[in-house]
């Protein structure tokens, strides 16, 4: 205990009780993101006027140790169904996987194809690991997982990329839809929010079960996509003499279709067309769904030259078509 000596205030002694608290409060609130096994000591300070005297004491340490909260998170990162056609072997679906606790931790992972709710059940062939962090599945580079060996073990709030290969069956409508789920569970055990593991978090703390119960699970889904998108060419020929014969110094105006009757919208459209031998493009004529195109490759979809066009008509659906023409003229 500490004394020091104040003015006297009166004749009678006055006394004023203050407490510092010299930690942060233990609420679960507070402590989110606080690591498994760190240390939160409390202590409390109590001071006093008395007889124009100030005095002060400390209290005892409280101590404790953070305990492990187990929780975990899985998403979907296809932004929606991917593609496929009938009979398509060992097609990705891609989740991440976060460890959603406040210590290091290991994820059991399973996938399964027959979860109901869709028109097919994809045929769950292996699941694998992004080994090299790209994003991107790489057969040969990503680890093949295999459960109770590659269980990865993630930091907290560190995620992995996990990928579900699956097959695709004959015989299918298109734009049917297969559901596809991976399950993440910790390997430390799992259960309803606040289940108790003793000893067997960070630093022998306990292990406590979050909200999320230590498992996760998250859907992914496959469309068969099976119409094949056409392309379909016509000619108009006007010759010197006003007619319609492919004499030299003849125009020949070529159409170009591009439909699709397909459910499932296509993307990346590009429609290439070498100019034919004995004939040379008419600069300028190039045009998509009757608006002129620059010749150039600059800021719009199409190019020309003597070699070819070159139209990215992009996305294509069963209600539009892509309709490009251009002229070439005869050689004299």
């Amino acid at each position: 205990m500490t004394r020091q000596t104040t003015g006297r205030i009166g004749r009678q002694a006055r006394l004023a009780l203050s407490l510092a608290l010299c930690a942060a409060s233990s609420t679960a609130a507070d402590a989110e993101g606080t690591p498994a096994g760190s240390e939160i000591v409390n202590v409390a300070q109590l001071s006093w006027v008395a007889g124009g005297e100030q005095r002060t004491v400390q209290s005892n340490a409280a101590s404790l140790k953070v305990d492990e909260r187990i929780d975990v998170a899985v998403a979907s990162l296809d932004g929606g169904s991917v593609p496929v056609a009938a009979g398509d072997q060992n097609r990705v679906l891609s989740f991440r996987v976060v460890n959603a606790g406040n210590a290091p931790e290991a994820f059991v992972l399973s996938a399964v194809g027959a979860i109901g709710g869709d028109q097919w059940d994809p045929a769950i062939t292996s699941l694998a690991l992004d080994t090299n962090g790209n994003g991107l599945f790489d057969p040969g580079v990503d680890q093949t997982y295999r459960a109770g060996t590659d269980d990865p073990l993630l930091k907290a709030d560190a995620s992995i990329t996990v990928f579900v290969l699956g097959g695709v069956p004959a015989g299918l409508a298109d734009a049917a839809v297969g559901l596809a789920s991976l399950r993440a569970t910790a390997v430390t055990g799992s259960g309803a929010p606040g289940t108790v593991f003793a000893g067997r978090g960070e630093g022998s703390t306990e292990a406590v079960v979050g909200g999320t119960t230590a498992t996760a699970i998250t859907q992914g889904s496959y469309v068969a996509s099976l119409a094949v998108p056409q392309l379909a060419k016509a000619q108009q020929i006007v010759d010197p003499n006003g007619g319609s014969s492919a004499l030299p110094g003849a125009l020949i105006t070529y159409t170009l279709t591009a439909s699709y009757q397909g459910a499932v919208p296509t993307s990346g459209g590009l429609v290439e067309d070498p100019i034919p031998a004995g004939t040379s493009y008419v600069a300028g004529s190039l045009k998509l769904n009757g608006a002129s195109l620059t010749d150039a490759a600059d800021g719009d979809a199409g190019e020309a030259g003597t070699a070819g066009i070159r139209v990215a008509i992009g996305a294509l659906s069963a209600k539009s078509n892509a309709v490009i023409s251009f002229q070439v003229r005869v050689n004299s």
